[in-house]
Parts: structure tokens; C-alpha cells; sequence
């Protein structure tokens, strides 16, 4: 049939529908898939050591708060040590159990190590001494007191971009601050 210049087939063959309409539902799965696998490398190379440091920082400051706590509740001094002598950064805790500091060895208290990227030093008002000879003798002591009392001490921890400064009066007010200096 043609209308002045414009041809129109009835042919049927045009009437068909064509099965390739889009992409199926597994073909798209596998993509997102292969995205969120790639995504996640990606995210795994990035670094992200100030985020560790600040989870560090609050991590600790809620460990010395519990240990003070601790210390109240059960009428029991405890200590924070900070050890650095190994290669790797560390801190553990204590109680004080018949004149003998006593390490912690379950959760919540056992040793926790810091990431290869973190440094962490701490210095006491005044030093403070342990109050019997055994493995924590020449240590340096943070202690908690079960009158709510501890030591006046400040512990840095920082990377190499940023730095966090714990720091508590001798009344056990603790404060966590991000340094403005480096």
C-alpha cells in the first residue's frame, strides 16, 4: 500500500516481538556483584589510620574508665601499664591482690596491641611505684584507686598526621582531646 511517498508493509515478520528486550536479573546480579567486590578492594588500600587512631583514642579512654570504675565497685586498686618494649605498642591492666600486682589476663583487660602505625607515651605527674618486687616493678603505673583517686598522668597516641591526648587529675576527670599540634 502506498499513500503519496509512504510505503506501508503488512508484512508480517514486523508484528513479531523481539526477545531481546534488556538484560536478565542474574546478568545484572553478577555486575553489582563484580562492582561491590572491586568497591571493597578499593576501600581496603585506602588509608584510614587517622579513623583507627580516633577508635584507639576512645577505646582506651573507655577502658581507663572502666578500670576506675572498677576500682570503686570493687574496692580493689588496679593499674594501667603501657609497654613499648616489645616493638609493637601495648597496654594491659592489673589489680593489686596481696600486695602483688596481679595481670589481667580475660577480657576486658588483657594486653590490647595497637596498630604498627600507632604510637603511644605517657608520662605521670609523679611516678608512682609499685607496691611489692615482682614482673611489674620497674614499670611505670597508672593506678586507680577505689576512693575514685588516680594518677595525674597525660598518654599521647598519634600517627603520623594526627594526635589524641588523654589526660586525667588526680580526682579521676578525664578528658580526651585532639591535639592542634604535631
Amino acid at each position: 500500500m502506498s499513500f503519496s511517498g509512504i510505503h506501508i508493509s503488512l508484512d508480517r515478520s514486523t508484528n513479531l516481538i523481539s526477545n531481546n528486550r534488556g538484560f536478565s536479573l542474574i546478568e545484572i546480579m553478577i555486575v553489582v556483584l563484580i562492582i561491590g567486590i572491586s568497591a571493597s578492594m578499593a576501600i581496603l588500600y585506602i588509608d584510614n589510620s587517622d579513623e583507627r587512631l580516633k577508635t584507639e583514642a576512645k577505646r582506651i579512654l573507655a577502658m581507663v574508665q572502666l578500670a576506675r570504675d572498677d576500682a570503686i565497685m570493687t574496692g580493689q586498686s588496679m593499674a594501667l601499664t603501657i609497654d613499648t618494649s616489645q616493638g609493637i605498642a601495648q597496654y594491659y591492666f592489673s589489680k593489686l591482690e596481696n600486695g602483688k600486682w596481679i595481670s589481667f589476663s580475660n577480657k576486658p583487660y588483657s594486653v590490647i596491641s595497637l596498630s604498627h602505625d600507632i604510637k603511644i607515651r605517657s608520662i605521670l605527674s609523679k611516678k608512682a611505684s609499685s607496691t611489692s618486687v615482682n614482673d611489674l616493678e620497674n614499670k611505670e603505673l597508672i593506678h586507680f584507686l577505689p576512693t575514685g583517686e588516680t594518677s595525674e598522668f597525660q598518654i599521647w597516641m598519634n600517627n603520623e598526621n594526627t594526635e589524641y591526648i588523654l589526660s586525667s587529675t588526680i580526682l579521676g576527670e578525664l578528658s580526651l582531646k585532639k591535639s592542634e599540634q604535631l
